[in-house]
Parts: C-alpha cells; structure tokens; sequence
C-alpha cells in the first residue's frame, strides 16, 4: 500500500526551513522518497550563486540521510506562495518552516506558512523551527470536528499506516455559557448534552477509520476546553499532527482555522494541513 515514490516539495530559506528539511530527510530515510528543494527568488535580487549554493547544501542534507533519493532543484523568479504552490500541486505533500516565538519575520518563515497552507492543492506540512528529531514514528494525531471531511480523514490513515503509527482521534468541547430562560438553557445547554454530541462525532469519525482501515490501532480522546489550546496540549511529542483546512474567505483566498493557528503558535510538533476537494 506504501510502496509508491513519495513527491515532496519544500521551500528553503532561513534556519526554520531547514529544520524542516531535517524533517522530509528523516522522512526520506524511512520510505522512498522524490524530493523537490523550491528556493524562490526575487527578479530584481535574483542572487544566483548564493542560491544555489543553498540549493546544494540542501540537497547533500538528504543525501546524507538518505543516499539514492532522488532530489530536484529549483529556483524560480516568482513569489514564494506562487512559486511552492505551483511546484508541489501535483505532488503528495508540500512543506515548509515556521517560527514559532517569531511569525513576523523571514521572507518564508513569517506568516507565509499560513498563506502557503491556505492556497495550496496538496496537503501541507508546517514544521516549527523547534521540532524535534525522532518523532516521526510516534502516534499520529487527528483532529476532528462535526465537519472534518473524508480527505483529511483518508490522510492521518494512510499517514498513520505509512509509519506502522497508531492513530489518535483528538475532538474537544467546551460547556455553553446559559442562554434564555434558566429551564430551556438547563435542558439545551446541559454539560452532559453537550459532551455526549461531542463523544457522537468523535464516534462517528472512529466508525468511519474501522470501515477504511480494520487492521490500524485507534485510541481516542475527548477533551473538554477550547480546542486550539487543548489540541495543542494533545499533540505534544506525538509524530504528526493533521487538521482540514476550514474555508475560503470573501476575498478568495483559503484561511485557517483556529485550531491550526494555536497549533503553529504553541505545539513543536509538525502540523499537516490537508485541503480539502472542491466540489
């Protein structure tokens, strides 16, 4: 089932991507990996020899971790959303590197992570510029909601199949604060209504990971507090954690969730965001 050639691409500019390098190089050691390096450059500063100087210590990065992978260069004169977006959208995965402590700054590092995420076709995977080695064969970790779709549910199976990982499906609730007459709001609101529609969905989303997937190890976990905190706290020292893509905003262009955004901000654990298809 995991025999094909992974596609990566990822963008190389400052320190943080290459800590996200290190991850597709400990990646590419465990399964067949074809790797595209994108470092995209400025048509009015294109820099070349600097470039490809980067390119090149990137590429002897893999090799050392993984000698036979296939590597690919690339320096386009395009913006750095263009650039990685165009390059990875017919490829498996597309990653890239995230200051966490500092997100306003670093041409790539900033908050393009979340643009890059936003806009692309392909699942992506933001690793924080303190992520740290060995984690690649913990647990992979779902989050759900009432409305994760199909996509990203197939993704953390097959992710979580890939590296022989046991699946955690993560899903929280909070308690409503009381709404209308005490009597309506203690029968509507009640913690215990609440919490039992939240262990629905978390259900619901296990249901569907026996159908697909008989054989994988599933633990759950439902969590009361608000849910990019708490997932955050969930995710911690686990392999890989993978959330969907929420919606598109009146402008056109995809944004993030807030779970996905305190993620980025407070785990050192990779975060994969999976788009979804557009029907």
């Amino acid at each position: 089932m995991h025999d094909d050639v992974e596609r990566i691409t990822i963008g190389l500019d400052d320190e943080a991507s290459w800590t996200a390098l290190r991850w597709v190089a400990e990646r590419a050691a465990r399964h067949a990996c074809r790797v595209r390096i994108v470092r995209a450059v400025d048509p009015l500063e294109p820099e070349e020899g600097w470039t490809h100087h980067r390119l090149a210590a990137g590429r002897s990065l893999l090799l050392q971790s993984a000698p036979g992978i296939q590597v690919e260069l690339d320096a386009p004169p395009a913006p750095i959303v263009d650039a990685l977006v165009g390059a990875a959208q017919s490829d498996d995965l597309l990653v890239v590197g995230s200051h966490r402590r500092r997100r306003l700054q670093s041409a790539l590092t900033g908050l393009l992570p979340d643009r890059i995420a936003g806009a692309s076709h392909v699942p992506t995977v933001i690793v924080p510029d303190d992520w740290p080695s060995g984690q690649l064969d913990a647990d992979v970790v779902l989050a759900v909601d009432a409305d994760t779709a199909h996509e990203v549910v197939d993704f953390a199976i097959t992710e979580a199949g890939r590296h022989g990982a046991v699946l955690r499906v993560v899903h929280t609730w909070q308690e409503s604060a009381p709404v209308g007459p005490p009597v309506v709001a203690a029968v509507v609101e009640s913690p215990v209504v609440e919490r039992a529609a939240a262990q629905a969905v978390l259900d619901d989303v296990v249901t569907r990971i026996a159908a697909a997937s008989p054989a994988l190890i599933v633990r759950t976990e439902l969590l009361r507090g608000a849910p990019g905190g708490t997932v955050a706290v969930a995710a911690e020292h686990h392999g890989l954690v993978v959330v969907g893509r929420r919606h598109r905003s009146t402008f056109g262009g995809e944004v993030l969730g807030s779970v996905a955004q305190d993620l980025m901000a407070e785990s050192t654990t990779a975060l994969c965001v999976v788009p979804l298809e557009q029907g």
